[in-house]
């Protein structure tokens, strides 16, 4: 069976690949005059590059990079707004999701894996054609989808990037431990880089893959095992058995959410994992156990791990029903809420003077949210004493500043029964501000130079007494 898309050479170069990732992200070369908002810009990024994946230098111009990367092994596709730190917390854009197909090991299932082979692969997952392919000295491949217009990285937008990236990983092969917007990869030589194509694809269009993906495997997952079962499954039995080296840290940590799921205590479950941990050929310390078992029993870590990493580390095929009901539909609204005000109070710290003015549709825009969330973001930072909002003018030529506090304002209330009480009136105007439920406190935002404005039909009420 042949791949839906051919097999040809690459005619692209090193310098037509950075191109295409990096686009406008970087200038041509350095200002000679630079000024503090230019070394600031919300549209420019810090691409790194490293000979080891350890000492890394930042570029921010094509002539540095490009002088550069003839002395480096490695870069980062996706771009950062500090130069200091290569982290996920410091992405600014993604511009390409890379998948790592690993064919090291004579056991490993990718042993023998050519070019053609790849990319059949990528075309029976139903995979869009890759926009470039780099092969690596161990024969190796890294797989580029580039994007269409690059994604900024707000946390959803990365959390959605990492299992976009996941689920290819697990279509096509790929490792799934080297995921993250954040890793290095090899530069791309005409020496390396194998296959290219004009193909550019949507962050929608590759979600809504991951999405139909993943739901073809929870339907097959369904009633597949029973939840108090799981310590006597194959898969499990496998890993409780011992691993080798590579896989240790992760397996650790996926056996301790299963005593956790299993209802262990925490002490328990460190006991056996010590004990299997004594197995081992090569034993992890005892200390890397025990932060493991910490780590897999915080409140916020996960009620159980997922079968698609108990299927890799073990090999033996698992699945298993949902762990958890979801949340009710309150709490899923209140926790995004707050992850998009985190985005906002991010993007905000990277713009000189920590302030933004445009049209409110422009900057819910800007935010990457619809109108209606923006305003109810703005109103859950108001509230907490964050933001200051200020409208200038009226009706479409009004705009809005936001502007984000040193710290959040610590004035003392007033009594509750003098407490303002903001009620805002669904007013179809995007060109005004229309905060929704801000209830209680000082609010710390001035509108019209200390008076309400007409056009925002906001009324202030004493509240009742409590």
């Amino acid at each position: 069976m042949l791949p839906a898309f051919a097999v040809r050479p690459a005619a692209a170069g090193t310098k037509e690949a950075f191109r295409l990732l990096f686009g406008n992200q970087l200038t041509e070369s350095p200002n000679r005059f630079p000024t503090e908002a230019a070394g600031r810009s919300k549209t420019l990024g810090w691409v790194f590059v490293s000979p080891d994946c350890r000492n890394m230098k930042a570029c921010r111009t094509y002539q540095t990079l490009f002088a550069m990367s003839g002395q480096h092994t490695y870069y980062t596709p996706n771009t950062f707004y500090r130069n200091d730190r290569r982290e996920e917390a410091t992405l600014r854009f993604l511009n390409a999701l890379v998948i790592d197909v690993d064919v090291k090991g004579a056991d490993n299932p990718n042993a023998g894996l050519c070019l053609s082979d790849l990319l059949e692969r990528i075309s029976s997952a139903g995979l869009p054609c890759p926009s470039m392919i780099v092969r690596t000295p161990s024969g190796g491949y890294h797989v580029y989808f580039i994007l269409e217009t690059p994604r900024k990285a707000y946390t959803n937008a990365v959390q959605t990037y990492r299992r976009i990236q996941t689920a290819i990983a697990a279509a096509i092969g790929g490792d799934r431990q080297a995921i993250g917007a954040e890793r290095w990869f090899r530069l791309p030589t005409p020496e390396t880089l194998v296959f290219t194509s004009e193909r550019r694809v949507s962050f929608a269009e590759l979600s809504d893959w991951e999405n139909i993906n993943q739901g073809a495997i929870k339907e097959a997952q369904r009633g597949s095992i029973v939840r108090k079962q799981i310590l006597d499954h194959p898969a499990v039995k496998t890993l409780l058995e011992g691993v080798e080296k590579g896989k240790r840290d992760n397996t650790c940590y996926t056996l301790a959410l299963i005593y956790k799921r299993e209802g262990y205590s925490m002490e328990d479950a460190e006991a056996e994992l010590l004990a299997w941990n004594s197995r081992l050929d090569e034993p992890l310390t005892q200390r890397i156990v025990s932060r493991k078992v910490k780590s897999a029993y915080k409140d916020n870590a996960p009620a159980g791990p997922t079968g698609e990493w108990i299927t890799y580390l073990s090999g033996v095929p698992f699945a298993y029903e949902v762990w958890e009901a979801a949340k009710p539909r309150g709490e899923r609204k209140t926790s995004h809420y707050t992850e998009w005000a985190e985005d906002v109070e991010r993007a905000l710290q990277q713009l000189p003077d920590r302030s933004i003015t445009d049209a409110q549709r422009k900057l819910a825009s800007y935010f990457g949210m619809s109108l209606s969330t923006f305003q109810a973001v703005v109103s859950l930072m108001v509230e907490s004493g964050k933001l200051t909002v200020e409208v200038h003018g009226k009706g479409r030529g009004a705009a809005t500043t936001l502007r984000l506090l040193e710290s959040p304002i610590s004035a003392t209330e007033p009594a509750p029964e003098t407490r303002p009480v903001l009620l805002a009136q669904n007013v179809p105007d995007s060109n005004t501000l229309t905060l929704v439920g801000v209830v209680g406190g000082v609010l710390p935002f001035s509108i019209g130079g200390g008076e309400v404005a007409r056009p925002l039909r906001v009324s202030f009420f004493r509240a009742p007494p409590d």
